[in-house]
């Protein structure tokens, strides 16, 4: 017999199935088709490619060393990585090795020259960069991936498989260029290679290993509920490339994880060091901070600025301590602010 709850499920169900296109339309087909020719005209698409990869590389490396969040933003519309990735989505779900293996081929073309143009700009123009301390914020902040990175990738790729499909959504398609970031942080790799940040260099290179491999699944995904399937190898060939490229998420995901845990511990130590100074002294403004936890011990360095001679420095520590509950390195640095008016007549 029978429940409510069956019956819903089973009406949702069917109404899932009848909603979801069986085949492609020739449109959708024809749309997957043009993103990598073949053959003959593989040649100028690549000549093309390469011109737009080092354009963009070229203005999200000059923004990022002047730390212009707009003029990255540019260099993301100029971006032609999205195409290929697609195509290598498109190709993982239909089976195409051939058009998978150059679409892979032209991803690590554009990925190697976007990396060298980011290099050679540090090298060139970047006079004012020349250790990781000098890095700007814009770079800095391609150097720390989370997990939202990882939900922004996953969601702008299931926004790029959706689009893919359906010409008459194109224009938003820029708007997922934007959405997730491709050759900025290939190119932030490059500047933080030519000053010797090898660290940060790794971080940077994880947020697009991140953001290719999300996209790849999710637009695969998409591209499978628009009716796409294996032109000529069976399901277990499909489920198999699926699997390939959600351990590749899930491993990306790792590293993402404990970044963000650590991101985290950063930030409740900073509120932890702001409360105990206002408790330590509440005439006490707090002007620099940089707060670290590695191996479950604080590291801090403390800048503050007061109108009275200093309470005992162990005491703000002893504070930051028991709330921290570990040990605590304490590094400050007072400021008094003098006040002088002097009238001359």
């Amino acid at each position: 017999m029978s429940t409510t709850a069956d019956t819903a499920l089973g009406s949702i169900t069917n109404w899932v199935r009848n909603a979801l296109p069986t085949e492609p339309t020739p449109e959708a087909i024809e749309a997957v088709e043009e993103l990598v020719p073949e053959d003959e005209g593989f040649g100028e698409y690549v000549q093309r490619f390469l011109m737009l990869i080092v354009l963009s590389a070229g203005i999200a490396a000059f923004g990022l060393l002047a730390n212009s969040a707009a003029v990255v933003i540019g260099a993301m519309l100029v971006a032609p990585l999205m195409t290929p990735i697609t195509a290598a989505a498109a190709a993982t779900v239909m089976a195409r090795n051939r058009r998978l293996l150059r679409a892979l081929a032209v991803i690590a073309l554009g990925t190697v020259g976007a990396i060298a143009i980011g290099w050679l700009t540090a090298k060139v123009a970047g006079t004012e960069v020349a250790n990781a301390g000098d890095l700007p914020a814009e770079v800095n902040s391609r150097t720390f991936p989370g997990l939202l990175d990882l939900g922004i990738a996953i969601t702008a790729g299931a926004a790029a498989g959706y689009i893919l499909p359906r010409r008459s959504t194109t224009g938003a398609l820029p708007g997922v260029g934007i959405a997730v970031a491709l050759v900025p942080p290939l190119a932030a790799v490059g500047i933080t290679l030519a000053v010797g940040a090898r660290e940060q260099a790794a971080n940077a290179f994880l947020l697009y290993i991140t953001n290719l491999a999300a996209i790849i699944f999710a637009a695969s995904v998409m591209l499978i509920l628009a009716g796409f399937h294996p032109e000529v190898v069976g399901g277990a060939s499909l489920r198999r490339r699926l699997v390939i490229t959600l351990a590749a998420v899930v491993v990306v995901a790792i590293p993402l994880t404990l970044h963000t845990q650590a991101a985290l511990a950063d930030a409740s130590l900073r509120r932890t060091v702001n409360r105990s100074v206002l408790e330590w002294d509440d005439t006490v403004r707090v002007i620099d901070l940089n707060a670290d936890v590695h191996d479950d011990r604080a590291t801090i360095e403390l800048l503050v600025s007061g109108p009275n001679e200093p309470q005992p420095v162990w005491a703000l520590a002893q504070q930051i301590q028991r709330r921290f509950d570990g040990p605590v390195d304490l590094d400050l640095q007072y400021q008094r602010d003098d006040l002088f008016q002097v009238s001359v007549r």
